[in-house]
């Protein structure tokens, strides 16, 4: 299997152009979530601000054209760790998606969509005030030399019986679990080889140091000395107009987590990216994203 992960190069297209697209954010008083393309990007809800963080969205685009943005904003943790009921007049968001060639060092950054909360006229005051939730959903459109299939033809889970497909995701995330507890390698590579195949188009990951190196860090990170935690409170979440699935945690502890997959080190506590798919004819859930 080593060497199936080391050869996925081969399957990426070189191109003269390939952009990289990315989200440039921040943030002040309030939790966030950030999803494209009814995919979940990313998500913060405890106490703090962020300040222009950037997050590559490729993998969220899976051909040329329009793409969705949704952002969610929710009430701020406070000092004492309590939360506030509703968002505060100091909540503020604000986002742009940019994309540039980084195999040309002189090409600058392009903008291609931004948003930023606004205030009650004559005020400084947050317009969302007061409300438990804020939502803004926006477009933009990027051009990329790639097509991925993704979830495109997936079937929709929505229409299936809720309560047997959440028993088969809690096996295959059990499944998961047991193999990042096993530290097996090889079966992990099975599983996340599809999934791989896609990040690599998405990112042009076209040479063999290209595969080698996401290889050493994938097979590293499971092989790492880490306390897999158990898979406890949490809920099923439906993605991509019903075609991708996640279980994510309900705890305080965790709930911005986008996966109820989570290790800890001696330093650290990781979540795991595991959405789960059916691909079109096949009723068997597997990795995604």
């Amino acid at each position: 299997m080593d060497q199936k992960m080391l050869d996925i190069y081969k399957q990426v297209k070189r191109y003269d152009y390939t952009p990289l697209y990315e989200v440039e954010f921040s943030q002040d008083a309030c939790g966030y979530e950030i999803l494209i393309n009814d995919m979940p990007l990313h998500r913060y809800l405890l106490l703090g601000s962020a300040n222009e963080q950037r997050i590559p969205i490729n993998d969220h685009i899976l051909t040329s054209g329009k793409q969705e943005m949704i952002i969610r904003l929710f009430p701020p943790q406070l000092s004492d760790q309590s939360w506030s009921p509703t968002l505060v007049d100091a909540s503020k968001f604000k986002i742009k998606v940019i994309h540039h060639n980084p195999n040309n060092t002189t090409e600058t950054y392009k903008q291609v969509f931004e948003f930023s909360t606004s205030n009650k006229p004559g005020t400084e005051k947050f317009m969302g005030s007061g409300q438990k939730v804020f939502e803004f959903k926006g477009s933009f459109n990027a051009e990329v030399p790639y097509q991925l299939e993704g979830w495109r033809n997936s079937k929709d889970l929505s229409k299936e019986d809720q309560d047997k497909l959440l028993k088969e995701a809690v096996a295959v995330y059990n499944n998961f679990r047991n193999v990042l507890i096993k530290k097996d390698v090889n079966a992990y590579a099975s599983l996340m080889y599809d999934k791989e195949v896609e990040l690599a188009k998405a990112f042009y990951w076209d040479t063999p140091a290209d595969s080698k190196e996401r290889w050493d860090e994938m097979s590293g990170t499971v092989r790492e000395k880490r306390e897999i935690l158990p898979l406890k409170d949490f809920k099923m979440v439906l993605y991509a107009g019903g075609k991708v699935l996640a279980l994510q945690p309900t705890s305080e502890m965790y709930k911005d987590y986008l996966s109820a997959i989570h290790a800890q080190t001696e330093d650290d506590d990781i979540q795991v990216s595991f959405l789960l798919h059916k691909k079109a004819g096949s009723n068997e859930l597997t990795p995604i994203r």
